[in-house]
């Protein structure tokens, strides 16, 4: 009867472990999930994609009929409204698969990502890279021989029924006939746009005017990526093997050229955003490992690397406030760092099926928008570590409590075969 007593109580005690895990896997504590995640095909494979702003009610001018700046911000809500937009395809040619621009939207309180409010067609030819202007004013797109500026219409009836993505009035005429651009970005203040080519030739230009401030034709054999610093000043630019240049806009001319004491290549980078620490990130591949270094941009010097997959790093991305970084795999994993401590924050393994094309995070930092080339798109929401620190007190609590009222059953055990001991019938029966 004691065994059985016994093992009544562990079973007990596995019991409310295993139901204490479940609930902290499923998110039942602290009234959350552990992962707000979201994730939705759309038929073709994704290439590009960015998070777009809502144009405000009754607005319907369109894109290059104003160069007015003071104009252009009042067109567009700033605020973070939840509008995505993806551009791929299968391709130049008749693929059976469509090429497209695809305008979605992202529900933050169910966590649900819609079908397509808008299809776009761009017939033969697929949108390969994006990028948006802060103020919404207008997303630029690169396609196989040109880039092209597209906007989002909506018309008089509210409703995100009643948005749409449209060619914009004004033609980009400095980047007709250039080759495929493999890196367009808008700076942070969204008066400079630069643009890299796959034939290695760097523009970058003053927006909306086009003038043009900066023009490489050999700055790297190929170009891989492109960011500006927070303050406009430089630009960074890599080409996937070779040294990252960077560039003073100033003068127009390099005054640094960063590279690895050691082996391996460097990939995308991100200038920090934060206002403090004035750093350089840089993807770095050793061997198939995923690697981040990052420089001081002061002096220029090194000063970190720390792996963090054991794959290539295929997508980057920085959060607008400047606290995380996200990088996403060849495998279709993705991890959210935090640059503070430059520590791993949070991972989604296996996030697409395939290697990731492309990621940004929302302008209010709380999700991460991400495609691949399986043809699926992904919100990732970001964890809110307080929640989390709350729901790890309880758990503690549960399991003190689980091991306090093991301790007390087994005191209570104990006591019984002790007096079960001391009892005559048993004492005579034993000497019988």
């Amino acid at each position: 009867e004691e065994e059985e007593e016994e093992r009544v109580l562990l079973r007990l005690g596995l019991g409310l472990g295993l139901w204490v895990v479940g609930c902290r896997e499923c998110g039942m504590m602290g009234n959350s999930k552990r992962l707000q995640t979201c994730s939705r095909k759309y038929g073709l494979p994704l290439f590009c994609a960015a998070w777009a702003t809502r144009p405000a009610d009754h607005k319907e001018e369109k894109v290059g009929e104003t160069d007015d700046a003071e104009k252009v911000g009042g067109t567009y809500e700033l605020s973070d409204t939840g509008l995505v937009i993806f551009g791929g395809g299968g391709g130049v040619g008749n693929t059976g698969v469509r090429n497209s621009l695809v305008l979605a939207h992202y529900d933050h309180a169910t966590d649900m990502l819609s079908e397509a409010i808008h299809s776009l067609s761009t017939e033969n030819d697929p949108p390969y890279r994006m990028a948006v202007h802060p103020t919404g004013h207008g997303i630029v797109c690169s396609f196989t021989i040109d880039c092209r500026l597209f906007e989002i219409i909506k018309h008089i009836d509210s409703g995100l029924g009643n948005m749409k993505l449209e060619p914009a009035n004004k033609t980009l005429t400095q980047l007709q006939e250039v080759g495929q651009q493999r890196c367009l970005v808008f700076s942070a203040d969204g008066t400079r746009f630069a643009a890299g080519g796959d034939d290695g030739h760097l523009r970058v230009f003053e927006w909306p005017s086009m003038r043009l401030v900066l023009d490489q034709p050999e700055a790297h054999k190929s170009i891989k990526d492109l960011d500006f610093s927070l303050d406009s000043v430089f630009l960074a630019s890599t080409g996937g093997t070779g040294p990252c240049r960077i560039w003073d806009l100033s003068t127009a001319v390099p005054v640094a050229s960063l590279s690895l004491d050691q082996g391996g290549d460097l990939g995308y980078c991100r200038f920090s955003r934060d206002g403090t620490k004035q750093l350089l990130f840089l993807t770095v591949k050793e061997g198939e490992k995923g690697f981040i270094a990052y420089w001081n941009t002061n002096t220029w010097t090194k000063v970190g690397s720390r792996k963090f997959q054991e794959s290539p790093i295929s997508a980057f991305a920085m959060s607008y406030d400047g606290k995380f970084l996200a990088i996403g795999s060849s495998e279709g994993d993705i991890s959210i760092i935090e640059v503070h401590k430059m520590n791993l924050y949070q991972r989604v393994k296996r996030a697409h099926m395939i290697f990731v094309t492309s990621m940004e995070f929302s302008r209010d930092g709380r999700a991460l928008l991400s495609v691949s080339g399986d043809s699926s798109a992904r919100v990732t929401a970001i964890e809110e570590r307080k929640r989390e620190a709350g729901r790890i007190l309880i758990l503690i609590f549960l399991l003190l409590v689980i091991l306090l009222t093991l301790y007390v059953a087994k005191s209570v055990l104990w006591g019984r075969s002790q007096e079960n001991l001391s009892s005559p019938g048993l004492l005579s029966n034993s000497t019988n």
